[in-house]
């Protein structure tokens, strides 16, 4: 679990964040959303300790990120998995190499092991068939599964996704939605994921927090929603048509 504490975040005197506090749960998919602008990514940034807090707390499992010293924030890091916007993936390297540069680099592995490790991860996001093609083979779907196997290779008890679902279409962002919730619930891990996107809102969204203006407005699940009273939530969720249908459906 992860818990933040009154967490204030100001740029050049600016607050950017403002007393926050949430409770992100193992085992459960996790998202933080809001408008652009509104601290989310701030807040995700702050949360992996690449912005030092103002004030605050920011607990990993009740260790506290802002009295870490260089090693422990170290050995932290080591137990987190990052899915990044666009991938990242190396274009130098093939699908098995993205994955096995993690271990190679931060694990004690030997050899057989994570050749071993390698396998497991390709075969658990279904993309063994995959393993000695580049990047600039595969499709943008494929991509992100490769890069969610990179993102586990370690076994992380953290996982944290920026926007997973950016570039691509909805029938592979829901492929992709499942995939990260599937991994969180098997692995049991805190996984923390910063979003716009709505549909992923509906779908996965076991516990969300809504950032407005750099303070959180509102925190509960993808049922709650729909009878939230919240004004700023409402206009951020139902901005669309669709949903605004959604919405009626649901009260009806």
């Amino acid at each position: 679990m992860i818990e933040i504490i009154n967490v204030n975040k100001s740029f050049d005197g600016k607050p950017v964040l403002k007393d926050i506090s949430a409770r992100f749960e193992s085992g459960k998919t996790n998202l933080i959303i809001g408008q652009s602008g509104s601290g989310k990514t701030v807040l995700l940034k702050s949360i992996i300790a690449l912005h030092r807090i103002d004030s605050g707390k920011i607990l990993y499992d009740g260790r506290n990120v802002p009295d870490m010293k260089r090693k422990e924030l170290t050995r932290l890091r080591e137990e987190m998995g990052m899915l990044f916007q666009g991938s990242a993936l190396f274009d130098s390297m093939t699908v098995a190499e993205n994955v096995m540069f993690p271990i190679e680099v931060f694990s004690a592995m030997s050899r057989e092991e994570a050749a071993e490790r390698v396998r497991f991860c390709l075969k658990r996001v279904e993309l063994t068939h995959a393993a000695g093609l580049h990047p600039s083979e595969i499709s943008g779907g494929m991509q992100k599964r490769a890069a969610i196997a990179r993102a586990i290779a370690l076994n992380p008890k953290y996982l944290f996704c920026d926007e997973p679902n950016s570039g691509l279409d909805p029938k592979t962002s829901l492929v992709i939605d499942q995939l990260i919730k599937e991994i969180t619930q098997e692995f049991n891990i805190t996984t923390i994921i910063n979003t716009h996107d709505m549909n992923s809102v509906m779908e996965i969204g076991d516990n969300i927090v809504f950032i407005y203006k750099g303070e959180k407005h509102w925190q509960g699940n993808k049922s709650e929603i729909f009878t939230s009273d919240n004004k700023e939530l409402n206009d951020f969720v139902f901005a669309s048509d669709l949903y605004k249908m959604v919405r009626q459906a649901h009260n009806g």
